[in-house]
């Protein structure tokens, strides 16, 4: 079943505080254990990190699983923000806040479900391919799970 789900942290956006040199929009999954939790943790730790602005946040997005479907629906949401690391620091600060938020290190299969998983979908106007990133994110503008989300963030009036 899809459908957006509203918290209070989602959707956000934020008009009165100063922004850092570097832009980039996180694409936020998670289907295991409590990922409406596992997403309000993430955006008290980020909000509380001097290097990280947070700009604005999508509802969150309910939604079947693609791939693997024989497992629970995915929770999605997306979020803007900026920073003052450059794109290889924020990668890895990206990488040790799925691990601190239970990520395993290596997923059984692809499409594994996950507690967190969080994508790096743009990093200013970067194109970077390497072995293990890839800005724009790949295919990120045919997966419904981040376009929706999307859709309703750059669409949202409120504060």
């Amino acid at each position: 079943m899809r459908e957006i789900i509203c918290h209070s942290f989602f959707p956000m956006k934020q008009t009165n505080r100063l922004y850092l040199q570097n832009t980039s929009i996180l694409s936020l999954g998670g289907n295991l254990k409590n990922p409406i939790k596992t997403f309000i943790n993430l955006f008290r730790s980020l909000q509380n990190n001097r290097n990280i602005v947070l700009v604005s946040t999508s509802p969150i997005y309910k939604n079947p699983p693609f791939g693997y479907t024989n497992q629970n629906d995915f929770y999605n949401a997306t979020m803007i923000l900026t920073t003052n690391m450059c794109l290889i620091e924020f990668y890895r600060f990206v990488f040790y806040l799925e691990r601190i938020f239970g990520r395993k290190r290596k997923r059984k299969f692809k499409n594994a479900p996950r507690i967190l998983d969080i994508d790096i979908l743009f990093f200013n106007d970067i194109f970077f391919r390497s072995s293990k990133l890839n800005i724009p994110h790949p295919h990120w503008q045919e997966r419904e799970s981040v376009l929706i989300p999307l859709l309703y963030q750059v669409n949202y009036k409120g504060n």
